[in-house]
């Protein structure tokens, strides 16, 4: 039986990237309410007959749109930088929207909210599913704001919350403010590439292929989620499969794929961005324990990059 999906995010680089997988991948049906006013893009919208565009500012009450099954939040200011140089609208916008889809599911039920997150709301340091958050920016506080908010309404409301928490992601169509198509635009351009490093080194993260992080939220929309009073918290998953390389072996897989000689410079983190993480741990967890694998490798979304 086909699935309605009310689907937000669906015009930057991560949701667009998504909604086209699970196009591609089920049968499902949905509606997609973009605002046109942040760093997304038409261009990143699939065209489709299975989807309805809806125009609207989450920051304010969502018009009724009907029921639907899942409710996959994915839309979020994301750029660490910009949330350290204007912080106030940019946290507000992310609780804002965050709490007007909630309210829509309180008024429609549907069988699974889908709040996407990240691992950088635990801060550099190892750790499990439901280990202590401890962001170190605006961008990681909002995104841990969102999730302690979904925690709430699980228990308050009854609203069947999953959260995910992602690593850094890489494929097609990703804003240039971000380093895989930063340094994509440098090596075109025969210009160094900026390499932050802590303490003398470059800063270590784990580099996971946006196909990973489709397949993986089509499983877990699949399960049906834990409820209350049966268990404290909600569903959490962490979504494994990336890579873990510092941004100088980054760079240096770009400047081999498009064949271009790099050239370097390094900085220190902190002097560009304070609370600067100097690497994130592994997201692995319950998804690995399920049974699930990542099928793609990040080799294959740094070649899509490409075209």
């Amino acid at each position: 039986m086909s699935r309605r999906v009310l689907f937000t995010g669906g015009s930057g680089f991560i949701g667009g990237n998504v909604l086209k997988y699970m196009l591609d991948n089920t049968d499902w049906q949905f509606t997609a309410i973009c605002s046109w006013r942040h760093v997304g893009s038409p261009l990143n919208m699939p065209v489709d007959p299975r989807i309805t565009v809806v125009t609207h500012d989450l920051t304010g009450k969502i018009p009724d749109l009907g029921d639907f099954d899942y409710i996959v939040n994915l839309a979020s200011e994301s750029h660490v930088d910009r949330s350290i140089a204007d912080p106030l609208p940019f946290i507000e916008n992310n609780v804002s929207l965050n709490l007007q889809l909630l309210e829509y599911a309180r008024q429609h039920r549907p069988k699974v909210f889908l709040q996407f997150s990240t691992d950088e709301v635990y801060g550099a340091r190892e750790h499990d599913e439901w280990d202590v958050l401890l962001p170190s920016n605006p961008y990681s506080a909002s995104k841990a704001s969102q999730e302690m908010i979904c925690i709430a309404y699980w228990k308050t409301y009854a609203i069947p919350i999953v959260l995910t928490n992602s690593n850094n992601i890489v494929g097609p169509n990703q804003h240039p403010e971000k380093f895989v198509p930063k340094v994509f635009e440098l090596l075109n351009e025969g210009k160094p590439i900026t390499i932050h490093t802590s303490n003398g080194h470059p800063a270590r993260r784990y580099w996971n292929n946006v196909d990973n992080v489709a397949d993986a939220l089509i499983f877990i929309l699949k399960r049906p989620p834990v409820s209350y009073p049966n268990t404290d918290r909600p569903d959490r998953f962490n979504i494994p499969g990336g890579k873990e390389l510092n941004t100088l072996e980054v760079a240096e897989m770009i400047a081999k794929i498009a064949n271009k000689k790099l050239e370097v410079e390094y900085i220190a983190g902190t002097t560009v961005r304070p609370g600067f993480d100097d690497f994130y741990a592994e997201t692995e967890g319950r998804l690995s324990r399920l049974g699930w694998k990542a099928p793609y490798t990040l080799e294959e979304a740094l070649k899509k990059c490409m075209t």
